[in-house]
């Protein structure tokens, strides 16, 4: 009898753990949450109960906003605070589409009166979600999914657009800064051929002649002796391969020299200067 006693003890206490509702953390911060999903996280200042992003199903012509329904924003820490949050929302592909940076003090056209919550105070909150904070040529029916990446702790209400493309994974994480083994690799191969051409540098320095006349005479007698044997190998050339005497310049024409020639060769004794002078 005491044994079916305690049975039906633990089925009347499992009973009345199904029954009452668990308000548990299911999902952490920077984690994808699908729409129409009901959740609750809770952050180092705020918990956020029960809350969801309202998918209605309709024509993008028609739809201009959505909201993020909350069924309680309880001010856990002991100041007073304005309702604050940052959330992300991705398309089906995973990808950022937008971002909302909510500060209730910034919030002209906040649903509820009251926007500063006590410490303690726990309030039930919406959220407007519209096409000013998704990507141009995105509208509310694209968001599948959403993920509260922090409470939003400095009241921001820009950067909107600052994660668009990204995954929840990526978001965060600063571009660039991590490379790759091969250019790691790269980098050290560099480094080490640094580190021996400052070793030899050094060595030769201190150590040899190479870098005694340091203040450019070397130079100067560098091009001393190369200007030298230039001047040796010009000489040799001129003794070897003379070079011939230009040709002289003809002054008169074939035409001229014939005659003078053929005046130089006729006799004399019949021309009339001869005959002057018998």
């Amino acid at each position: 009898m005491k044994k079916i006693k305690n049975i039906v003890r633990l089925l009347i206490l499992i009973t009345i753990m199904t029954i009452i509702p668990v308000n548990a953390a299911n999902y952490e911060l920077k984690e994808l949450i699908p729409v129409n999903v009901e959740t609750t996280i809770v952050t180092k200042h705020f918990s956020y109960r029960g809350f969801y992003y309202n998918d209605n199903k309709m024509e993008a012509d028609q739809l201009n906003n959505n909201f993020i329904i909350f069924k309680g924003i309880k001010n856990i820490s002991d100041e007073e605070l304005p309702v604050t949050i940052s959330v992300a929302f991705f398309d089906s592909a995973k990808k950022n589409i937008g971002t909302i940076n909510y500060c209730s003090k910034s919030d002209k056209a906040s649903v509820v009166a009251e926007t500063i919550l006590k410490p303690g105070e726990e309030k039930p909150y919406v959220i407007e979600v519209n096409k000013k904070y998704l990507q141009d040529g995105k509208t509310v029916n694209d968001i599948k999914y959403i993920s509260v990446l922090s409470e939003n702790e400095k009241c921001r209400i820009t950067g909107s657009q600052e994660y668009i493309g990204q995954t929840v994974e990526e978001i965060g994480i600063a571009k660039n800064t991590v490379l790759d083994s091969q250019t790691q690799l790269l980098l050290k191969i560099l480094t080490v051929i640094a580190v021996i051409g400052v070793i030899i540098f050094v060595y030769q320095f201190g150590f040899t002649r190479a870098y005694q006349n340091i203040d450019g005479n070397d130079v100067r007698q560098g091009f001393k002796r190369i200007n030298q044997e230039l001047k040796e190998e010009r000489e040799y050339q001129e003794r070897v391969n003379p070079t011939p005497p230009p040709e002289k310049k003809q002054e008169k024409t074939d035409k001229v020299i014939a005659q003078e020639k053929q005046a130089r060769e006729e006799p004399k004794d019949n021309t009339d200067l001869h005959n002057l002078y018998k």
